[in-house]
């Protein structure tokens, strides 16, 4: 868990600098105390889970993928098409991130301009990296290429799949307006891979000195501080303030979006960690103004009260 105190005082500035979020109607007397508030996004393609959240006020955008279409009901192309162009409508003028299915990169480019199509606040998801794990033939570079086409074509980007801060290094170098690291993923990894033996986080930074990385069993796909500098748990937490003191220090303006939340107290955790927009799955978003200390709280409330309807 990241304490107050870790947090770097150049994450206020930051949010500060960029887009305000919660406007102040012109003419309104009381303005909005929470301008420069992270957003809130909806990790779904539910229309049904999305109209809650959004006439509640909880949230001011939306993520999905080709998993969440499938189990919107999604069974096609067009089917997952209609269901995007109603999500979009719904939440215009707020974002709506859609993904890319294609992996060569000129039909990704061609997808990417049919999805900016469906309406003006559309981000189209794009794939950092793993290309190379579904062929190897394909090019590694093929997600940062694409970000880049697109940026250049002024179609907004969400880098997606993150999982270390040099990836969203150079998502934001090759013009993404969003990386998203998926803090939930890490936690599994480690659980899953970790060599008992070793101290946990090894799975994804283990050095041995005594050996040279070139013949050596040296893991380093992430830094110490994220893999290993506390419980596997906050791995992805740790990640997510390690990417936003990153572009702090180089005032870079992508945003940084938290994904693949497991429960409701990573998004207090990812609130500290400095993040400019939290997505979130709906079913954690229906739960977040619960507590038991709120029940307990209004159950004696209310008894109370009865005495005034004598």
């Amino acid at each position: 868990m990241l304490r107050p105190q870790d947090i770097h005082y150049s994450a206020g500035q930051r949010r500060a600098a960029m887009e305000v979020i919660n406007r102040t109607p012109e003419g309104k007397k009381l303005p909005h105390p929470a301008a420069h508030a992270p957003r809130i996004f909806a990790d779904t393609a539910t229309l049904d889970d999305i109209r809650p959240l959004k006439e509640g006020g909880i949230i001011n955008g939306v993520t999905t993928n080709p998993t969440l279409m499938k189990r919107a009901g999604a069974d096609s192309w067009d089917s997952a098409m209609k269901i995007m162009q109603a999500i979009v409508d719904y939440m215009a003028p707020d974002p709506v991130s859609l993904e890319l299915t294609e992996l060569e990169p000129d039909k990704m480019v061609e997808q990417a301009k049919r999805l900016a199509a469906v309406g003006e606040n559309v981000v189209v998801k794009v794939p950092t990296g793993g290309y190379r794990a579904i062929d190897k033939s394909l090019d590694p570079f093929t997600g940062l290429k694409v970000m880049r086409r697109l940026w250049e074509l002024d179609i907004k980007v969400n880098a997606t799949l993150i999982f270390n801060s040099t990836q969203a290094f150079w998502a934001a170098n090759a013009g993404a307006s969003y990386v998203s690291p998926f803090l939930g993923r890490m936690a599994d990894y480690l659980y899953k891979n970790d060599d008992v033996e070793r101290p946990p986080g090894n799975s994804l930074y283990h050095i041995e000195h005594h050996k040279i990385p070139a013949g050596g069993t040296d893991k380093v796909a992430n830094t110490s501080y994220v893999a290993l500098d506390g419980p596997r748990k906050d791995s992805g937490v740790r990640l997510i303030h390690e990417i936003v003191a990153l572009f702090n220090t180089y005032r870079i303006e992508t945003e940084v979006l938290a994904a693949s939340f497991r429960n409701a107290v990573q998004v207090a955790e990812c609130l500290l960690a400095g993040a400019d927009i939290l997505t979130v799955p709906a079913d954690i978003l229906m739960g977040v103004a619960d507590h038991p200390l709120s029940d307990e709280g209004m159950v004696s409330f209310v008894d109370d009260s009865k005495v005034f309807d004598r």
